[in-house]
C-alpha cells in the first residue's frame, strides 16, 4: 500500500511492540506491523471525534460489553473474550453503506444466529508483520439486511447503500440493533481479524465519516453507517 507521509507522530502502545503512526493522510507508514510478535492483532482503538455521531457503541478489542459485563461469546469451537470488530448502534432499518471502494465478496441474507452479512474486498493488500506475505484485506458488516439483488463480484463504491440495520431478532445481535463491522486479512474468522482503526481515511484511530467531497485513498475506510 502506498503509505506516505511528511510528518510523523509517534504513538507507543503499552505491552506490545512500539508502533509509530503517521496521522497525516493517507495514514499508516509502509510496513508498520498490525500484529504483535505472538501473532495477535495490535489494538489501537478509536480516538475522540465523530465516534458518537457515527453511533460507535463497542470498539475493537474491548473486553467488556456495553453494560459492563465481561465480554464472553461462546462458539462451537472457541470462547471469545475480546471484541473482534466494531459495533455501530443504529435504529433498525437505518442504511448500511460500503465503507470502501471494492467488490462484494459474499452475501448472506439471514443466518438464524447472526442475521445477514455483506463482505467487500478492497483490492488492497497489507503485510501484517515483517516476514509475512502481503494479504488482501476485506471488510464485513454483520447483523444487517442486505439489499436484494446484491451479488458477489459486484462493484461498489464508498457510501453506496448495501443494506439496512437488522432488528434485534437473532441470538447474537443481543438487545440493541447494531452493525458489527470487522476488517479481515484472510478467511480464518478466528485469527484473521485486524483493528479497523488502523485504516480510517483521516488517519489511525480517527473514525471517518463518508464524505463524497473527500477522496478515499486505496485501502482506507469510512464508517459503515452514515454519520
Amino acid at each position: 500500500m502506498p503509505y506516505r507521509s511528511a510528518a510523523l507522530l509517534s504513538a507507543c502502545l503499552p505491552g506490545v511492540l512500539a508502533l509509530c503512526l503517521s496521522l497525516s493522510p493517507p495514514a499508516l507508514a509502509q510496513g508498520q506491523p498490525l500484529l504483535d510478535q505472538a501473532g495477535k492483532p495490535l489494538v489501537l482503538g478509536a480516538k475522540r471525534g465523530p465516534r458518537r455521531k457515527a453511533g460507535l457503541c463497542l470498539d475493537y478489542g474491548k473486553t467488556r460489553f456495553r453494560d459492563g459485563a465481561p465480554y464472553r461469546v461462546i462458539e462451537p469451537d472457541r470462547t471469545i473474550t475480546s471484541h473482534e470488530g466494531m459495533d455501530f448502534c443504529k435504529r433498525a432499518g437505518s442504511p448500511v453503506i460500503a465503507p470502501l471502494d471494492g467488490r462484494v465478496r459474499f452475501v448472506e441474507q439471514d443466518n438464524a444466529v447472526y442475521g445477514g452479512v455483506v463482505a467487500i474486498t478492497s483490492g488492497t493488500s497489507v503485510r501484517p508483520r515483517p516476514g509475512l506475505a502481503p494479504q488482501q484485506i476485506f471488510v464485513e458488516m454483520v447483523h444487517i439486511v442486505p439489499l436484494q439483488g446484491l451479488r458477489p463480484g459486484q462493484a461498489v463504491t464508498a457510501g453506496q447503500v448495501v443494506g439496512h440495520v437488522q432488528r434485534a431478532n437473532r441470538p447474537s445481535i443481543g438487545k440493541s440493533p447494531h452493525v458489527h463491522f470487522a476488517l479481515r486479512r484472510c478467511n480464518d474468522w478466528a485469527t484473521c481479524h485486524l483493528d479497523p482503526n488502523f485504516f480510517w481515511r483521516d488517519g489511525p484511530g480517527r473514525l471517518s465519516c463518508h464524505d463524497g467531497s473527500k477522496p478515499l485513498p486505496p485501502g482506507r475506510i469510512v464508517a459503515p453507517v452514515p454519520c
